[in-house]
């Protein structure tokens, strides 16, 4: 398969990390957790992605003002303190090509040694049928290191009704779990069922359940007192209307 995307590893040391994958989805619920932990456990950028299979964006680096490096629609950020990366992505698949851009993206890396991948992602509110159930559900590939501990975390396992697996509003995320099945990858997709808005605290929410697999945060501190919001969510919804309007 010719490869459709260019990789730009700053440091290529990925050995028995779990990778984060968000979803372009309902809300961008996963991308904003993702800022959320990339801000909150400061992160290093660790490389670059670029790809014919993504719309392209850039801009200024969403976690640091003062910094004089640019952003783009694909990056990788990691921290060798928990063992963690993340592949975040801040624009639409574009889906002729998204299947071969996610095969790459496993391929990729699993011969950086990752051990398995966690897809964050997000759902239509409405399609939730149990009004009185948890928001969050998770489908865990067999003989995931997390299965037992997912099963704790006042969450549910999706119902998936036979065929393939469908999330609907998820984006890529059955996509990309039925390719790490092919690979062999250990998989686990944690979603919310949300609305379009300030998805803020679905974000919240998304790392505080993360953290019930994945030790991310001190034990001996309330999650939520240690998330530090990236400082481009000061500009979530835009700027304020000029006043001469008024």
């Amino acid at each position: 398969m010719e490869k459709s995307t260019i990789w730009k590893f700053f440091d290529e040391d990925l050995d028995e990390y779990t990778l984060l994958v968000p979803s372009v989805a309902v809300g961008n619920v996963s991308q904003l957790a993702c800022d959320l932990l990339i801000s909150s456990l400061n992160m290093v950028k660790t490389g670059s992605v670029y790809t014919t299979a993504q719309i392209p964006v850039i801009g200024y680096d969403p976690y640091n003002l003062k910094s004089e490096s640019l952003s783009t629609s694909c990056e990788i950020y990691k921290s060798d303190s928990k063992k963690i990366c993340i592949l975040q992505i801040r624009s639409p698949l574009i889906f002729k090509y998204a299947k071969q851009f996610l095969e790459e993206v496993i391929e990729t890396f699993k011969e950086k040694k990752i051990k398995d991948v966690i897809i964050l992602t997000s759902s239509f509110a409405h399609e939730k049928k149990h009004i009185l159930s948890s928001s969050f559900r998770y489908i865990v590939s067999e003989g995931n290191p997390y299965a037992e501990k997912i099963k704790n975390g006042d969450m549910e396992k999706h119902e998936n009704n036979g065929g393939d697996l469908k999330i609907l509003g998820g984006g890529f995320a059955s996509l990309l779990y039925k390719i790490c099945l092919e690979k062999s990858l250990p998989c686990l997709i944690l979603f919310k069922y949300s609305s379009e808005g300030d998805n803020i605290p679905d974000a919240y929410d998304m790392v505080n359940k993360l953290t019930l697999v994945c030790s991310l945060f001190s034990e001996d501190k309330d999650v939520f007192s240690q998330l530090l919001q990236p400082v481009s969510w000061t500009l979530l919804f835009g700027r304020p209307p000029p006043q001469d309007i008024y």
